[in-house]
Parts: structure tokens; C-alpha cells; sequence
């Protein structure tokens, strides 16, 4: 009774914004995500920034000065750049890169729908990857969201009036590039998660990533300087462009604020969920409506996405029962930059 009665004095210690961090934390991350995609598909699709590199630079510039900052007043902690890590790390820092680009590219000739469909078909090949390395099994929910999602992709892609060739190769791209991201994570450096904290992937990657980045972006400076400089005129991109640049270096707190309030099974639903009001918010921002078919398609692979982030959770419920020293650890590493 005396514990039962103390649990009840410490929640109504607790602060009053206390009461609200888990519904906000989740509107903040959810938001942040969804605004990364919409943001970056009107600076090059609608206002024709043709220059990803340079604003992926930018972006992940950001998110350094940011987390940095955070670091500086000792709200967060992360390594500080070593030989060894760098070395190892670089490799991933590269994919990460890639991951980054082609999904720009792809975003930039596809409309918003379709480029999320396509996105999602990384679940398959990072699972059959897995299955692979790591000799995980598939039960019947895991092959039936598959099904789900490659079916749903094909109709969506196959009607979608803004399909292109090029954007289809730039989005399978981003597929392999996405799968090979998170499968080197697991295969090489799951003896670095400990030293690395939950903090240090996301600096090491947004750093590490600046050379690669930095040269493209001198090499083209007095082309996308012009660019920059006739569409500053407008007043509307100025603001677009700001808050792309705050929403990029906040990205990452947001994710982590959301982990931190939340349970890695809700992280990973709301991950999911989220693609439900990006799919709508495109098609009105850009008026790309898909046909009837190409509905029906979206719906039944962001239906697939979600099937497999419940046969996953359901899985990982499994797992820690079997092993409840079990940590989960594997979502840290992945950086949402």
C-alpha cells in the first residue's frame, strides 16, 4: 500500500508539461519527418534547386552546429573524432551519403506517394539481407506484408501520371543504398554501439559526411550561387529554405526526444504511421492525385509497412521474453539524418 501510495505522490509531483512530453514528442517528430520530405521536394521539384549535394550539405551542416550546441551546454554527449572510429566508419558514412542523395534525386522526378512506396521496399531487401548475414526467419505476417508492399508499390508506380524512368532508377537506388546502410551497421559495427552512445552515430554521420559533400558543392558554387541568389527574390522560398534549415538540425533531437518519451515499439509505429499523412499532405501540396488503381496500391503498402512493423514488434515482445537482458539497442545506432 505504502508503494502504491508513493507511485501516486510522484505522479502528481511530477511537472505539468511532463503530463504531455509522449502526445508532443510524438507530433514533433512526426511533423519534423514529414516536413524534411515536403520541404526538400519543393526546393527541387517546384522551385527547381536542382543542386541535392549542396542541400544536403546544408542540412546536415546544420544538424552538426546543432548538436554541437547541445553538447556544449551538456544537454547531450557523443566521442569526440578518433582514427580508429573514423576508419571504421567511413564506409557507412558513404552509404549514408548515397542513402541521402538518391533519395533526393528519386523525390525530384516522382511524386510524393510513389517515392514513399518505393522507399518502403527497402523493409524487403534489408530483410532478405538479414535472412542472408544473420539467418533470420520469415513467418507467415512477414511474407504476407511483403506481398503487400511489392504489390502495392506496382500498382501505385505502374498509374501514377509523374512516374519516370529516372526517377525509378534513383529510387531503387536509394533502396539498395538504404538496405546496405543498415545491414553494414549490424554486420560490422555492433561492437561499436557501447562506445559510441546514442548520440555519436548521428555526429559521426552528419560530420563525416561534410568532405564528400563539400566538394561537389565548390565544384558547382557559381551555379547554385545564381540559383540561390534569383531565387531569394521570392519571398516564399526564403521562408521555405529557413525552416528547412531549422527542421534539418532539429530533425535529430526530435527522434530522439520521441524514442526517450515513448517505448522503441511506439518509435517504430509512429515511424510508420507517419507515411499515412505524408502520402496525403503530397498529393494535396502537389496535386498529384493517383488514379483508383494507384490508391488501392498505396494503401495496400503503406498497409504492408505497417503489417511488418507489428510482426517485428511482435517478434521483439518474443525475444525479450526468451531474453529479458536483452537490449535494444539497434535503433540508436540508426541515425534519422
Amino acid at each position: 500500500m505504502h508503494s502504491i501510495v508513493m507511485q501516486g505522490d510522484d505522479r502528481q509531483n511530477e511537472p505539468f508539461w511532463k503530463k504531455f512530453e509522449v502526445p508532443v514528442s510524438i507530433a514533433a517528430y512526426a511533423s519534423c519527418s514529414i516536413s524534411m520530405v515536403i520541404l526538400n521536394k519543393l526546393m527541387i521539384g517546384t522551385y527547381g534547386f536542382n543542386f541535392p549535394t549542396v542541400l544536403i550539405f546544408f542540412q546536415n551542416l546544420s544538424a552538426v552546429v546543432f548538436v554541437m550546441a547541445l553538447k556544449k551546454v551538456g544537454m547531450v554527449d557523443y566521442p569526440e573524432l578518433e582514427a580508429r572510429k573514423v576508419k571504421r566508419w567511413l564506409p557507412l558514412t558513404f552509404l549514408f551519403v548515397a542513402m541521402l542523395i538518391t533519395s533526393l534525386l528519386a523525390l525530384r522526378t516522382l511524386s510524393v506517394p510513389v517515392a514513399t512506396l518505393i522507399k518502403n521496399l527497402a523493409i524487403i531487401t534489408t530483410a532478405v539481407g538479414d535472412k542472408v548475414l544473420f539467418g533470420h526467419t520469415f513467418n507467415a505476417m512477414t511474407l504476407t506484408a511483403f506481398s503487400l508492399l511489392l504489390t502495392g508499390s506496382i500498382m501505385g508506380a505502374s498509374t501514377d501520371a509523374w512516374v519516370t524512368f529516372e526517377g525509378l532508377v534513383w529510387g531503387g537506388l536509394n533502396v539498395c543504398s538504404t538496405s546496405a546502410f543498415q545491414l553494414y551497421m549490424k554486420l560490422v559495427l555492433n561492437d561499436l554501439k557501447q562506445e559510441m552512445g546514442r548520440w555519436g552515430p548521428v555526429y559521426y554521420n552528419n560530420v563525416l559526411s561534410l568532405p564528400p559533400l563539400l566538394l561537389p558543392t565548390m565544384f558547382m558554387y557559381s551555379d547554385w550561387v545564381v540559383k540561390a541568389q534569383d531565387l531569394l527574390s521570392n519571398s516564399a522560398v526564403v521562408v521555405v529554405m529557413g525552416v528547412l534549415m531549422v527542421v534539418s538540425a532539429i530533425m535529430t533531437m526530435t527522434s530522439f526526444w520521441c524514442m526517450s518519451a515513448t517505448s522503441p515499439t511506439t518509435y517504430s509505429v509512429v515511424g510508420g504511421l507517419n507515411k499515412v499523412p505524408l502520402t496525403v499532405i503530397g498529393i494535396y501540396v502537389f496535386n498529384q492525385f493517383p488514379t483508383q488503381t494507384g490508391t488501392i496500391g498505396i494503401m495496400g503498402a503503406l498497409g504492408g509497412g505497417l503489417l511488418y512493423t507489428h510482426a517485428m514488434n511482435q517478434k521483439k515482445a518474443g525475444d525479450m521474453k526468451a531474453s529479458p537482458t536483452t537490449q535494444a539497442t539497434g535503433r540508436a545506432m540508426f541515425s534519422p539524418r
